[in-house]
């Protein structure tokens, strides 16, 4: 039986953050690392659907979806009760002592919905980990050692991650020196072009570059993998222009490299269909997973082809806790879920999509608006023309509208992008009411700012 708590918001009762809230953060600061920092500072209590409760009562309408990992809210009962059957079964042996059956399940059903011909995969604790078996994977195939990805990207906070994230505070500062043979590239952000063309008389020339770096000492001939999210999350909800990733594609192929797709964001329906990839005519050699692949189970993957996975030798890869069975389980639900609510996305998109272009018209701040299906952020800048970031804003606008009971999140290489990640699931009528709290805020906070 899955318990359900009739959770009806936003509804505060107490400004945030109560008094609960703020013992919890004394607690915090007394007992866990100062690398943690909290976002939004309310403990929570109870989460179902697209509502989260605290300690205090207040009940807040979440467009943040646990950084995307939620995209079928909170808590579904028939997640849950996947789980819990399997809890009933067994918790751990680890699949490389004995295989199991939510395990094997999971791998063929990813074989089923990834992209291209993608038949094999390996399980593991998370998104971070995955990428970092798929490097691994992609090392022990090509036998090469140059890894490319972007500056505006984010791929983890493991060594290896952080070494592929180009964002230096927090994310590499104070952890050198980081990995070698790491190129970081420029992304195809039209917004802020880093060769100060447009689109699309500039022909994708950006593209064309990163095939002048892979084909140009020291790094002709010994490229072995470029990574890269289809559209960039925490680099600030950037998707690239039609044609970027065909190109892209071809780019690699003329050089016998192997593309990683990073889907641990973007996936699972976030931006309308099942992987963001397949908004181009663009087919990963290794896709990796995570986030609303087991809608807030610890677990990540990597699904790729054949003559790729089976590169590395036997127990080279593993984990003890990778593809737990509990996890894999919830995962399985979760392919269900994800395939019920893609359709409303559709709604989502056109909703947010049109208040969003009505900001930019009457607020000046705005500067860009962006993104696909359900994953869409605006930029604020100080001057249209002068598109000086306003990180200080952006953080006010999100605390302003936590005040009001709705978790959203920032992003960007500048801390400047507000980005929207309401659980697939939601309601026309709840999705209203979110964006009407943040127009408040941002016109408020605007106004405060002078801007």
């Amino acid at each position: 039986m899955v318990k359900s708590y009739n959770l009806k918001g936003p509804k505060i009762v107490v400004e945030p953050p109560g008094p609960k809230s703020r013992n919890a953060l004394a607690r915090k600061e007394k007992y866990i690392t100062n690398g943690i920092k909290i976002g939004l500072p309310a403990e929570l209590d109870v989460a179902e659907g697209p509502f989260m409760r605290d300690v205090d009562g207040n009940v807040y309408l979440d467009f943040t979806a646990g950084i995307g990992v939620h995209n079928c809210g909170h808590r579904p009962a028939a997640m849950v009760k996947a789980c819990q059957d399997q809890l009933d079964k067994f918790i751990h042996i680890c699949f490389m002592v004995s295989p199991y059956e939510s395990y094997l399940r999971l791998a063929e059903e990813m074989s089923k919905i990834c992209p291209g011909n993608l038949t094999k995969s390996i399980f593991l604790n998370s998104g971070s980990e995955a990428i970092e078996n798929a490097v691994k994977i992609a090392r022990a195939y090509t036998k090469k050692k140059w890894i490319l990805s972007y500056k505006t990207a984010f791929h983890g906070r493991t060594f290896l991650d952080i070494s592929l994230t180009g964002k230096e505070k927090p994310y590499r500062e104070g952890f050198g020196p980081l990995v070698p043979y790491i190129q970081l590239l420029d992304y195809a952000n039209c917004y802020r072009c880093p060769l100060c063309l447009e689109y699309p008389s500039c022909n994708l020339a950006c593209a064309d570059t990163i095939r002048t770096i892979m084909e140009t000492s020291p790094l002709q001939g010994d490229v072995c993998t470029l990574v890269g999210e289809p559209v960039q999350g925490e680099g600030g909800f950037i998707p690239p222009p039609p044609g970027y990733w065909e190109k892209i594609r071809k780019i690699c192929d003329d050089n016998g490299v192997v593309f990683i797709d990073d889907e641990v964001q973007t996936g699972f329906g976030r931006t309308g269909k099942m992987f963001a990839i397949e908004h181009w005519k663009c087919n990963p050699d290794m896709l990796v997973s995570g986030k609303g692949l087991s809608l807030g189970m610890p677990l990540g993957g990597v699904t790729g082809k054949d003559e790729i996975m089976s590169a590395p030798g036997p127990a080279s890869l593993g984990g003890t806790f990778g593809g737990n069975p509990v996890c894999c389980a919830g995962a399985l639900e979760s392919i269900k879920l994800t395939k019920k609510a893609l359709p409303n996305t559709k709604m989502i998109n056109k909703v947010e999509l049109k208040r969003l272009k009505e900001w930019k018209e009457d607020v000046e701040v705005v500067g860009d608006v962006r993104g696909l299906g359900a994953m869409l952020g605006m930029e604020l800048v100080k001057t249209r023309k002068g598109k000086e970031p306003v990180p200080e804003l952006t953080r006010n606008i999100q605390l302003n509208c936590f005040k009001k009971g709705l978790y959203i999140l920032t992003a960007g290489t500048y801390s400047n992008v507000i980005r929207l990640h309401p659980p697939l699931i939601i309601k026309q009528n709840l999705l209203e009411k979110g964006l009407d709290i943040l127009e408040s805020a941002l016109k408020e906070e605007t106004k405060k700012a002078g801007l």
